[in-house]
């Protein structure tokens, strides 16, 4: 009995033994192991940011990964900045291109998206496993810039969690001059967009009103006040021959009247405030102190125009496993600190100069950083976004080319030099109900 305990013994030290070797022969195995069993975030993130190091984004990825493994190096995390992963001016009810098993885990994408990717069954919601997820969830969510908080909450469920915020701004050079605008409002992936304000800074934004408004579009009789207004308004763009390149599709063929501006060519020039880091990276002598940037106000500005939301969103094919690191991240992304390196373009390692991407994000507390409450520009694009109203979370996809068809017609019968497509009496009739 003594001889089978030594035997014993002696296999047991022997395994011992050999698991020891191996692992000083590899140091690194009982790590990669434990590491290889862990789920793996797919993070899909805005794919239009500016790449600002001409890399394909590769050092703004590294940076972002390279910050959130400092506080959370457990956590395994792929990052991808691509329009593969785009939902942006779709038409489009399908989403299983982006949603589909294997895609990433959570996806930004823009509010007037949501109800169709949740009516769908793409997403599913945010739903803390642990009691710090949770307490990081409701964080992120209180921090968000007021008149956007609530953006897709059903029923107490979050399925949506604000990150940045969009509007149209009028960029105008000083002093002013007579040349016209410049801008572009052709497409049915904007125009639509631009009614539904008008109508808003018209009438007000509430859901019922906008529900009737888009319906209404869709059947073929949006409001004639509120066209009226907008054709005023996109007269700007009109130049002395009567053209509107603006409207006519001019512009949307080039780079939507961006290099006019730049150019000279045009006194003002209407975009999304990222617009201004291309303006001030292809002419910062000409344009580092002398721009008065206001809002883009499309109707009669009785009550508040509407503005644009991305956020978060988490596949519907992801498991629970990946519910607290999903919340992590996007604690991580949406702070003030990870936003700064963002917008202010302190990811950009090759310019002297620095130029900030001019993103807003939709955390309150980035607004306080002494960087961006001492910067002149951001000093104008915050007061404007905050007063604004978000669009609404439904309504708009999937009935785009109907709205435009109609709008288009509209601003036709106005006088306006518009391209009105031949395919609008095809589209009108086979428009989705909103």
């Amino acid at each position: 009995m003594k001889k089978i305990h030594l035997a014993l013994i002696i296999i047991l030290c022997g395994i011992v033994l050999f698991a020891g070797i191996v692992l000083i022969q590899n140091p690194g195995a009982e790590k990669k192991n434990a590491t290889a069993d862990r789920p793996v975030l797919k993070v899909a993130l805005y794919p239009y940011l500016e790449d600002v190091n001409g890399d394909d984004h590769a050092t703004t990825i590294r940076l972002i990964k390279e910050r959130y493994h400092q506080l959370y190096p457990d956590d395994e995390l792929e990052i991808y900045i691509s329009d593969e992963y785009s939902t942006y001016f779709s038409d489009s009810r399908n989403f299983s291109p982006v949603f589909g098993p294997g895609g990433p885990d959570i996806v930004e994408v823009e509010q007037t998206e949501f109800d169709n990717l949740r009516d769908g069954g793409y997403i599913r919601p945010f739903v803390p496993v642990s009691p710090v997820a949770a307490r990081m969830l409701n964080e992120t969510r209180e921090d968000v810039v007021s008149p956007y908080k609530d953006l897709g909450t059903v029923d107490g469920s979050v399925y949506f969690v604000p990150t940045w915020l969009c509007a149209h701004y009028t960029f105008t050079r000083n002093p002013p001059g007579t040349a016209p605008e410049s801008g572009d409002f052709s497409g049915n992936g904007t125009l639509p967009d631009l009614y539904l304000s008008a109508y808003a800074s018209t009438y007000g934004a509430d859901p019922a009103l906008l529900d009737g408004a888009v319906r209404d579009a869709v059947d073929g009789a949006p409001d004639p006040e509120v066209t009226d207004l907008l054709a005023s308004r996109l007269l700007a763009c009109t130049g002395t021959d009567g053209r509107n390149p603006c409207l006519d599709g001019d512009y949307a063929a080039k780079d939507g009247g961006f290099s006019e501006f730049v150019a000279g060519k045009t006194d003002r020039y209407v975009g999304f405030s990222e617009m201004l880091y291309g303006i001030l990276k292809e002419s910062p002598e000409s344009y580092g102190t002398n721009l008065t940037i206001s809002g883009t106000v499309y109707g009669k500005g009785t009550y508040p125009s509407l503005a644009w939301a991305d956020g978060f969103v988490m596949n519907n094919n992801t498991g629970t496993e990946k519910m607290d690191e999903a919340i992590r991240f996007i604690d991580f992304y949406n702070s003030p600190e990870t936003k700064e390196i963002i917008a202010l373009s302190l990811d950009n390692g090759n310019d002297t100069v620095r130029v900030p991407r001019y993103l807003l994000p939709a955390s309150e507390d980035f607004y306080s950083l002494p960087n961006v409450s001492s910067d002149r520009y951001y000093q104008q694009f915050s007061p404007v976004i905050h007063t604004m109203v978000p669009f609404p979370t439904g309504g708009l996809r999937g009935n785009m080319d109907a709205i435009y068809c109609s709008v288009t017609a509209a601003l036709q019968e106005n006088g306006m030099d518009v391209d009105y497509p031949a395919r609008c009496t095809l589209s009108q009739k086979t428009a989705v109900p909103a």
